[in-house]
């Protein structure tokens, strides 16, 4: 139970709901002539599996039918990233100069790197760096990885989860991080503004420099510790549960800092990860974590724990920007190949709603009825609307998200009633004994 807990410290950043799409063209794309990927290891696609996973950018580029060209380096930081941008080679220059599209994902090893040599003053301070080791002969800056070199993560946790006086210790250096990297004090503004973002912004302006027209794209950096109730319940309780809460929420306000930031660059798109990720509604979020669980390994033990996005995530990623790009079109490719794949969780969680709306927009292929998503009409569409109905009725939190709410009301009155899942299981039972007509030519044929 103590290593769960040093997930949240040492790993504290590594990386609208959408209506139902209008028909998409089928066939060729519009002629996206091009993306290029800087970034980190979220963009790399550290972790997965390269001889059957793809990562976000194999996605777009098979969507898109288009060359990318990946140039992430995993462990790069803003400052990594600029340095290569200001050293493309003549190769690099000429592809990026064509390119339509060029993707950011950057800044979460920034927030590691600053986070751990703070983690690192609250650890010498209260005695518990490893033996050997003084607060006199560590560095002044250091990794996440580095950090491990001079003191036990877990002794760190298990500290701040024995009573108040060290959860207010554990407040105060998350607050030192969040002024350090949020707020900054006197002329300063913090390292988000002071470093970050100029970082960013410059290497904006050395790639619009080789093409004015190019369209930038950054990311959002999202949350990684968001955890399922199950989880929560089984390994994480009691003053844990409440140490853990305070690195999750400081850090959600970091994060939140952060896109508003980069969102405000001038010249670039945002692609907002984070919310994919998170996947709740404003309502939601009062009481809910978010789904980056379900998105990343966080929850994994071990060896296989691990916060870098997972295939899910990839995908997730993927439908985001794709959406922000805007160049949609019905899918019958990897998109779609890698969601019909996805590998179960182990836990009773279905892809999350509102990335689920992003990813079936960009997909396209919706049909009304279909409101479990795959891509039949059966007697199980027609109970889950049904379910839907009677909730509605009750008065209790329903369970749709807003693609299944369009594919539900089959009638077209705005509103989801029995009379919907009734035209479900008839168009079901149509389909059972050989029909061959579409759900809407089917409902035109007179009585």
């Amino acid at each position: 139970m103590k290593k769960i807990l040093s997930v949240f410290i040492s790993a504290v950043m590594g990386a609208t709901i959408a209506a139902i799409p209008p028909v998409h063209a089928t066939g060729e794309t519009d002629g996206i002539d091009g993306i290029a990927i800087f970034g980190d290891s979220i963009a790399s696609g550290y972790g997965l599996d390269p001889d059957k996973e793809y990562n976000y950018g194999q996605i777009i580029g098979d969507y898109l039918d288009c060359k990318v060209e990946n140039y992430a380096v995993s462990g790069d930081t803003t400052f990594d990233m600029l340095d290569d941008v200001k050293n493309l080679s003549d190769e690099q220059k000429k592809f990026i100069s064509s390119a339509e599209v060029v993707v950011v994902s950057i800044g979460g090893n920034d927030l590691m790197n600053y986070s751990a040599k703070e983690i690192l003053g609250f650890a010498a301070d209260n005695g518990l760096l490893n033996e050997g080791y003084t607060k006199d002969n560590i560095p002044q800056e250091l990794s996440i990885s580095e950090l491990m070199t001079y003191v036990n993560i877990d002794v760190v946790t298990e500290f701040a989860s024995t009573g108040l006086a060290a959860q207010l210790k554990l407040g105060m250096v998350l607050m030192d991080i969040y002024s350090g990297l949020c707020v900054g004090s006197g002329k300063d503004e913090g390292y988000i503004s002071e470093v970050m973002i100029p970082n960013i912004t410059e290497a904006v302006g050395i790639i619009k420099s080789l093409n004015p027209d190019a369209r930038i794209i950054v990311q959002s950096v999202y949350q990684p510790l968001q955890f399922s109730p199950e989880f929560m319940e089984e390994k994480l309780a009691g003053d844990r549960a409440v140490a853990a809460g305070m690195v999750r929420l400081r850090f959600e306000e970091i994060l939140a800092d952060f896109r508003t930031k980069l969102a405000a660059i001038e010249g670039v798109e945002l692609a907002d990860v984070l919310y994919e990720f998170t996947s709740l509604t404003p309502e939601q979020a009062e009481t809910e974590q978010g789904y980056a669980y379900y998105f990343t390994d966080i929850e994994l033990s071990g060896k296989d724990r691990d916060f870098h996005p997972n295939q899910r995530g990839h995908l997730a990623i993927a439908a985001e920007i794709l959406d922000t790009i805007g160049v949609l079109h019905n899918d019958n490719g990897l998109l779609t190949k890698v969601y019909r794949s996805l590998p179960e969780t182990g836990r009773e969680v279905t892809y999350p709603h509102i990335a689920l709306d992003t990813y079936k927009k960009v997909a396209g292929n919706f049909m009304l009825g279909d409101v479990d998503f795959d891509n039949i009409i059966t007697g199980s569409d027609a109970t889950l609307v049904l379910r839907e109905y009677t909730l509605l009725g009750s008065n209790v939190d329903t369970i749709f998200s807003s693609t299944q709410k369009e594919a539900a009301d089959v009638d077209d009155n705005g509103i989801i009633t029995g009379s919907d899942a009734q035209m479900i299981l008839n168009y079901y039972t149509y389909l059972s004994s050989g029909g061959n007509l579409s759900f809407e030519e089917y409902f035109k044929i007179p009585d």
